[in-house]
Formats: C-alpha cells, sequence, structure tokens
C-alpha cells in the first residue's frame, strides 16, 4: 500500500478501528497484500467509510453463502457481498464490486457475475462497476438499456462508473449513502 493514493486513507482507517469489530474486515485488510485484489479492497474500504460517515454501523464484509443476514433470511449458496450494511430501518443493503477493463465486456461479466448478487437476500442489491470509455460509448454499447432491462427482472441496482461520468441503474433507485457510491 505504500505508495498507493488511497494509502493513507486505508492506513487511517485501519488505526480508527472503526470496524475492528465488523465481520470479515480481517480479510479485506489481508487481501491489501495481493496486487490482484488491492483495488477491490480499496473500494470496499472506502465505502464502508462513506455508510459509517452517514451514521450507519452495521457493516460487515465479505459475506458469503448460508449466512443469517437478518432474522429468518440466509444467503443463498453462491452469495459473495464484498461490503453488507443494515440500514435504520432494518433493511440489508449488499454490493459487489469488479472492475473491468474492456467497456465491451462489461454487460457480459455483470451477467456472469450476477449470482453473487441475486439470491443474497439483501433488500437492496448494487453492483458497482469500473471501467474504461465514456458515457458516449457504453450508450452506443447500450450498457444502460441492456442494464434496465436486467434490473427490470431482477431488483439487482447497477452503478457503472466510467471515465467522464458514472450510469445509475435505476436513476431512481435505492442507493446508501446516497449519491456517495
Amino acid at each position: 500500500m505504500t505508495g498507493h493514493p488511497a494509502g493513507r486513507e486505508v492506513a487511517n482507517t485501519i488505526v480508527s478501528g472503526r470496524f475492528k469489530d465488523s465481520a470479515h474486515f480481517d480479510q479485506v485488510i489481508s487481501m491489501l497484500s495481493h496486487a490482484d485484489k488491492m483495488s477491490g479492497s480499496v473500494e470496499q474500504i472506502r465505502l464502508a467509510n462513506r455508510i459509517y460517515d452517514s451514521g450507519i454501523r452495521d457493516i460487515s464484509f465479505e459475506i458469503k453463502g448460508n449466512v443469517e443476514i437478518k432474522p429468518g433470511v440466509r444467503t443463498g449458496e453462491l452469495t459473495d457481498l464484498d461490503v453488507m450494511a443494515k440500514d435504520v430501518n432494518g433493511d440489508i443493503h449488499g454490493y459487489q464490486f469488479k472492475g473491468i477493463q474492456n467497456p465491451k465486456k462489461v454487460v457480459q461479466k455483470i451477467f456472469d457475475n450476477m449470482k453473487q448478487l441475486d439470491r443474497s437476500g439483501a433488500d437492496f442489491k448494487t453492483f458497482v462497476v469500473d471501467t474504461k470509455g465514456t458515457l458516449a460509448e457504453h450508450m452506443a454499447l447500450r450498457t444502460q438499456q441492456r442494464l434496465t432491462e436486467t434490473y427490470g427482472k431482477t431488483k439487482i441496482q447497477f452503478i457503472i462508473r466510467v471515465e467522464d461520468g458514472v450510469l445509475i441503474i435505476p436513476p431512481n433507485g435505492t442507493f446508501m449513502p446516497e449519491v456517495t457510491l
């Protein structure tokens, strides 16, 4: 992490102890030592910090299959939530992060990995993708249209972060913390 743009932020988070009692935070910290997992771990920590700063304290990491996330609700077998948070209403928000270099493969990679969110039992499921390309390129690729159709079938929300902006699907979705993904 030395020299990484988020190094100080991550170090300050660890030293603060704010997630020391959060489930599986230690796994996120250990993934920081693997170059191929570092960016995902940084994103998990950043989102968790924003959720924490919004007042939510019930935050967990790396939630897998067959885990009770609230009374009577267990995650499905293929679940992989990078971050999970319970809001003040008791609703569960689950997040999956992916970095996809090729903009032409964004939708297919999402389809290939949606099972990680689909049967998670979370009340609000959000797939966050960092990718290359511009908003115009993604419009030409029909990324927003295809993911809007997918949202209609699955209720999985999408945040697609590109070089010059963000696609939010659906535009009126329930994202926590609002406008900070």
